[in-house]
């Protein structure tokens, strides 16, 4: 499923775990979102997605790919150890 197929909030599980944001908090980052809750609140709707959100996730992908380009996907834990390093 692309970005495009998406039609309820529970299909962004799938399509964040198909992507490689391994965890809701590494979607929360690549979207600058403040909360956790916000992207868990996606997932578990039955609502359609906002369309902000359809375009935010459909610029992901056209973006970068359907991440395979990356072997492993720093986690959020990983980069804010990194962030404090630099």
């Amino acid at each position: 499923m692309i970005a495009r197929d998406l039609n309820v909030g529970r299909d962004i599980r799938e399509w964040r775990k198909r992507n490689k944001y391994h965890t809701q908090a590494d979607l929360q980052q690549e979207l600058r979102i403040k909360s956790r809750g916000t992207v868990s609140a996606w997932e578990n709707s039955d609502k359609p997605i906002p369309r902000i959100l359809y375009l935010a996730l459909m610029a992901l992908e056209q973006r970068l790919g359907p991440r395979e380009v990356f072997e492993k996907r720093m986690s959020a834990k990983e980069r804010a150890a990194m962030k404090k390093r630099s």
